[in-house]
């Protein structure tokens, strides 16, 4: 049986009480690993629940004690319309109880490190300590064999991904906001990162909602055919530095698994790579770069290796030149840092938020190759990936998935996922490899209430490729003025009016 979603009610859930539930994945007929979340709803309720929960070692398999068992219960729904099959509303009803449970030390230093300054919903001790929490549920059914709970993990790591790769085309399945109607509900996007210790914890752009922590997350196939489990999601909403993140964070199985039974049963299983690869957006790393002036940090395209010439955004080095500006070729090493020179950069609040910047090519990266602007019309729909730095300058670019929304002479819209940090990144086509477009921007509302990270504004290839090319060709920086644009009608598009750009 391949791993599958579920649906956990705690038992205390009764008809006059509107179900809120927590998502799960069916290892077997007789096990559902599902995340600590399912015990949100009665961890402040219950002090021998709470205490149970703080008092696990980290990294150590705890068995539930028996006299917790009346408390441990819930009802389990699995969708029998798995593998393609759309029978709606063929709900199978079990009925179980938490037999073990573990808080995972990889994500615990990953939450107290990576995610420090990080906010997510309940946000009290307990809630803090069920972020990390695994818990292992037995359906009780005696018309099928009880396996133990080692057997039940391996049986979970022999079927888990071992490669994971950004770009790979993902999918979710949860129960949104727990309740039963939405059993089963799919999600599709990309891992648009892979962060922590050892690996542990997944970013994706697919969408997940409360309610789908637990629910887990498949790598697809290029055919479409096959998914591989990969994770299990653990926060569909978080804020960075008070920006609403709209990504979703989800457990890498694999390392997760692995790291509990090296601990209960070393030495632990040959890793088999599950052979994951397909992925057309792994070289994109070597074109792009990350930005700093002062406190601030951007994105960066290498857009002529030869020159060192590169393309970021005007408000990334708002600063220059009282703050010097370099540029990180690699974040995970503090020695490729090296130092540029500002060729041209728009002026303030004027389209097209364009800056220039060149290093001395003897300092390059070898490892790293210019991008290519395309050349092409943009298709509207057109499949493409964002790729830059948000949240943290210190690990390997982000990517997003998504479509050009609409194509204009000026401006190109897109529906990648960018946050602060990813301006000046590229756009890139999916089909073509090429770069379409730089983001700039993503939107925020007149009031400055209300932010939309997928709704990115990006300048076209064709607008930055003309100024770009003559100074190529004539080595004088002043031809890149011609980035400035005074254009009443452009202008009027880059306002747009009740919205704002919320600079990134």
């Amino acid at each position: 049986m391949a791993p599958s979603g579920a649906l956990l009610l705690h038992s205390s859930a009764d008809s006059l009480t509107p179900p809120q539930g927590c998502s799960g994945i069916s290892i077997s007929k007789d096990w559902i690993l599902t995340h600590g979340a399912a015990l949100g709803s009665i961890i402040d309720k219950s002090y021998a629940i709470s205490n149970f929960v703080t008092s696990m070692a980290p990294g150590e398999l705890t068995v539930a004690p028996g006299e917790l068992a009346g408390e441990l219960k819930f009802r389990i729904y699995r969708d029998l319309g798995i593998d393609g099959d759309q029978r709606s509303g063929s709900l199978e009803e079990h009925h179980g109880v938490i037999a073990a449970a573990w808080r995972c030390s990889l994500l615990e230093k990953t939450f107290g490190e990576f995610f420090k300054t990080w906010s997510f919903p309940k946000s009290s001790e307990f809630h803090r300590s069920l972020r990390s929490t695994f818990l292992l549920v037995r359906v009780h059914d005696e018309s099928i064999a009880a396996t133990s709970v080692e057997q039940a993990l391996s049986c979970l790591l022999n079927q888990a991904a071992r490669s994971l790769i950004r770009g790979s085309s993902v999918e979710i399945e949860s129960t949104p906001f727990g309740n039963p109607v939405f059993v089963g509900s799919i999600a599709r996007g990309v891992i648009s990162n892979v962060v922590g210790d050892g690996g542990c914890v997944i970013m994706t752009d697919a969408y997940a909602f409360p309610g789908g922590e637990g629910g887990p997350v498949y790598i697809i196939s290029s055919d479409g055919k096959h998914r591989t489990i990969s994770g299990m999601v653990i926060a569909p909403l978080s804020w960075c530095r008070g920006e609403w993140v709209d990504y979703t964070f989800a457990a890498n199985l694999a390392p997760c698994v692995l790291n509990i039974l090296q601990k209960r049963n070393p030495p632990p299983s040959p890793i088999i790579d599950r052979g994951c690869h397909e992925n057309t957006d792994a070289t994109l790393d070597k074109g792009v770069v990350l930005v700093r002036c002062g406190i601030n940090w951007g994105t960066g395209v290498l857009v002529h290796k030869n020159t060192g010439t590169f393309l970021t955004c005007s408000h990334v080095v708002a600063e220059a030149p009282e703050r010097e500006i370099s540029i990180v070729m690699r974040p995970d090493k503090p020695n490729s840092r090296v130092r540029a020179r500002l060729l041209y950069r728009t002026p303030e609040n004027q389209p097209y938020d364009v800056a220039v910047l060149r290093v001395d090519p003897q300092e390059l990266d070898p490892s790293l190759r210019s991008i290519r602007l395309s050349r092409a019309p943009i298709l509207k729909g057109e499949p493409v990936v964002s790729v830059g730095f948000p949240f943290s300058s210190t690990i390997r670019p982000t990517v997003s998935g998504g479509v050009v929304a609409k194509p204009m002479d000026c401006a190109l819209l897109t529906t990648c996922c960018v946050q602060s940090g990813t301006s000046g990144g590229p756009i890139i086509s999916r089909t073509t490899g090429d770069m379409l477009g730089m983001v700039v921007c993503n939107v925020l509302s007149s009031d400055g209430t209300v932010l939309y990270p997928r709704m990115s504004l990006a300048v076209p290839a064709a607008t930055l490729s003309g100024p770009l090319r003559e100074y190529l060709r004539t080595d004088n920086p002043d031809v890149l003025r011609d980035f400035t644009c005074d254009d009443a009608v452009v202008r009027k598009i880059w306002d747009f009016y009740p919205f704002l750009p919320s600079k990134l």
